[in-house]
């Protein structure tokens, strides 16, 4: 069976189409109450150290293995804060920045939420 996932529809979709709720609409709040998740898991490859990842929607990142020595936080790419831990999962907003410092690439997982 294939993944179904939760999209709100564009802007460009009526809520109404003659007396009924247009179809996206319907499919969109069945699924907020279903707790249908909005995208694939996206695995991700970082780059050279320290990596910096940045959530293009929000969710969070499960970080797993290799060898990490530091993983931070910012919001605006400027100011960075230490979680204080090097693995586990890690929630991001949509622009949110997480920078990976490590000597061996860990495992990371990004995930729709």
């Amino acid at each position: 069976m294939p993944q179904q996932f939760n999209s709100l529809p564009t802007y460009s979709v009526s809520l109404i189409q003659g007396r009924e709720t247009a179809a996206p609409w319907y499919f969109f709040w069945q699924g907020l109450f279903r707790g249908l998740a909005p995208g694939a898991v996206i695995p991700t490859a970082p780059a050279a150290s320290p990596y910096t990842f940045t959530a293009a929607v929000k969710g969070f990142m499960l970080i797993t293995g290799g060898t990490v020595s530091l993983v931070e936080f910012s919001r605006d790419g400027v100011t960075f804060y230490s979680y204080g831990t090097t693995s586990g999962q890690f929630t991001l907003n949509s622009a949110d920045r997480l920078r990976v410092t490590y000597t061996v690439a860990p495992t990371m997982t990004f995930v729709p939420t």
